[in-house]
C-alpha cells in the first residue's frame, strides 16, 4: 500500500438525517418534500403521491426491507432521497427476524433450548443484523448521492449518570443498542415537538402548551433529549419545523 499525505478535500455527501417525533408532527410530510423521495415504508400512512416500497401497504418482513436496500442500490432509477417511514418498525422486523432464524422462535430459553431473552443474546444479534440496515443506506448515499432520512417515533431511554442519579431523556422508540447504532450514524438528528411545561392543577402536575402551537424542531442536544449536527451540517440550537425551513438554515450553515 502507498500513503500519500498531501491535503485533499473530499466531496460533500448529503446529509443523514434522522427526524424524531410524536404522531402528527409533520415527520412523513417533510420527507415527501425532500428532493425525488421513495419511500421504505413499514408503518402505513404515507397517502402522498410519491414513489414508494410497496406501493400499497407496507413491508412485513425485516428481508424484504433488506432487499428494498439492495433493490434501490442495483437499479438505475434516478431518485434522491432514500425516505425510511419507520426506523422502529423497522427495528421490530429485524427483530422478529432474529427470533425466527436463530432462536426457532423461541422468546425465553427452555430446557435444552436457548431463548432470545437468554442473557441478551437475541438483542446483541438484532443489533449486528439492524447495522446491515445502515450499511446499505449509506452505500446508497455514496455511491448513488442520495440523501438520507429515517423518520423514528419518540420514546424514553435511561441514561446512566456516574455523577449523579440516572434520568430519562427523550429518544427514538427503539432498543438502546440500536439507537445507538443509529446516533452514531446520523450527519443530524432532530427532535420535533411543541413546547409544553408541567403545571400544577389539582395537586397533580399536567402538560400544559408553552407558547403557541408551532412545532419546533431541535437539533441540540442535552440532558432532556438526544439531538445533534455533526460538523459540515450544522443547525441552529431550533428551527420552526418545516422541510423550508430545514432547507434554509442548512445553506445558511
Amino acid at each position: 500500500m502507498e500513503f500519500d499525505l498531501s491535503i485533499t478535500e473530499g466531496p460533500k455527501l448529503p446529509p443523514r438525517v434522522v427526524l424524531v417525533g410524536g404522531p402528527g408532527m409533520g415527520k412523513t410530510t417533510f420527507g415527501t418534500k425532500c428532493p425525488d423521495p421513495v419511500f421504505i415504508l413499514t408503518e402505513d400512512g404515507c397517502a402522498a403521491k410519491v414513489s414508494k416500497i410497496p406501493p400499497v401497504g407496507k413491508l412485513h418482513k425485516w428481508e424484504d426491507v433488506m432487499a428494498a436496500g439492495r433493490y434501490l442500490i442495483k437499479e438505475d432509477h434516478g431518485k434522491k432521497t432514500c425516505v425510511v417511514d419507520v426506523v422502529n418498525a423497522a427495528e421490530s422486523l429485524c427483530k422478529e427476524h432474529i427470533l425466527n432464524t436463530k432462536f426457532d422462535g423461541q422468546m425465553m430459553p427452555s430446557r435444552g433450548k436457548e431463548g432470545y431473552m437468554q442473557w441478551g443474546q437475541g438483542d446483541k444479534l438484532m443489533h449486528q443484523e439492524f447495522l446491515r440496515l445502515l450499511n446499505c443506506l449509506d452505500i446508497l448515499r455514496n455511491q448513488k448521492n442520495m440523501m438520507i432520512v429515517l423518520l423514528v417515533h419518540e420514546g424514553l431511554h435511561r441514561q446512566g449518570n456516574a455523577l449523579g442519579d440516572d434520568f430519562l431523556k427523550i429518544g427514538g422508540a427503539m432498543h438502546k443498542y440500536t439507537w445507538n447504532a443509529v446516533m452514531e450514524w446520523a450527519d443530524q438528528i432532530g427532535h420535533i415537538t411543541k413546547d409544553h411545561v408541567a403545571v400544577m392543577k389539582q395537586g397533580d402536575k399536567v402538560a400544559k402548551q408553552k407558547g403557541s402551537n408551532k412545532r419546533v424542531c431541535y437539533f441540540e442536544g442535552g440532558p432532556g433529549r438526544d439531538a445533534k449536527a455533526r460538523a459540515g451540517y450544522e443547525m441552529p440550537e431550533s428551527i420552526e419545523f418545516s422541510y423550508e425551513n430545514y432547507m434554509k438554515a442548512l445553506k445558511g450553515a
